[in-house]
């Protein structure tokens, strides 16, 4: 039987700590008690078995019992988003971080229907990030970076590619580390975000599938087919 599993966003490297916020609330919900054995998870690569020894109204007393650090991820695996509605961008990063994205570049598309995203916003995104993290038994939590528009991009290291509907455009192939896959919003990336992507960035145009897809849907599909190729 799996045990369960707690985020704290400090080291583990401890004796002791204190949960408290939504992960007591967590706890709580899952009717953990004193005595029993939970995992936590600081998003940086350090594990911790440990042990609740006490709980009170707003908090509760945990004993580490044992600790492990993970080495980070080799391969770094960026999925650089324009920005879509709220509740699809949230699929997006739930979906992406169980997919195995390291990181989330959110940008302004010149078709997306807003241009930024509120401190709430953007809490509700990192705080998804966090409960996919747990979830899924990743120990590395993935970054949320608010970019400015592709159009005022520098050519990042790596391989930088998105999502074409050309037909002649070649499958995906297992790239070069950093991969940073370009997606559009609900209406697709411009035909100036596109010409720039290619002319300015040097960016290649891939085919994910037959069937022209939805936003949140090509980015798990690159997601899905990159994790595939990188691991395998």
């Amino acid at each position: 039987m799996p045990v369960d599993r707690f985020f704290y966003p400090h080291s583990l490297k401890v004796s002791a700590i204190v949960l408290e916020g939504d992960e007591y609330h967590h706890l709580s919900v899952m009717r953990i008690r004193p005595s029993e054995e939970i995992e936590i998870v600081n998003g940086e690569g350090e594990i911790a078995k440990a042990l609740v020894q006490s709980m009170s109204k707003n908090s509760a007393e945990l004993k580490i019992i044992s600790h492990q650090l993970v080495s980070p991820p080799s391969y770094e695996l960026i999925l650089a988003q324009a920005l879509t509605k709220p509740s699809n961008l949230e699929w997006i990063v739930e979906k992406g971080t169980e997919l195995g994205a390291t990181a989330f570049w959110l940008f302004p598309g010149d078709r997306s229907e807003k241009n930024s995203l509120s401190e709430n916003q953007l809490k509700r995104l990192e705080h998804i990030t966090i409960s996919a993290l747990k979830q899924s038994g990743r120990p590395f939590l993935p970054k949320i970076e608010l970019k400015k528009p592709l159009q005022t991009w520098t050519k990042p290291k790596g391989a930088l590619l998105f999502g074409s509907l050309s037909p002649s455009a070649p499958l995906l192939s297992k790239p070069s580390s950093p991969c940073i896959f370009v997606v559009g919003p609900e209406k697709g990336l411009s035909p100036e975000e596109i010409n720039f992507l290619q002319q300015s960035l040097q960016a290649q145009g891939v085919k994910l599938h037959d069937n022209t897809l939805r936003a949140e849907t090509a980015a798990l599909c690159a997601l899905s087919q990159l994790s595939l190729l990188i691991y395998n």
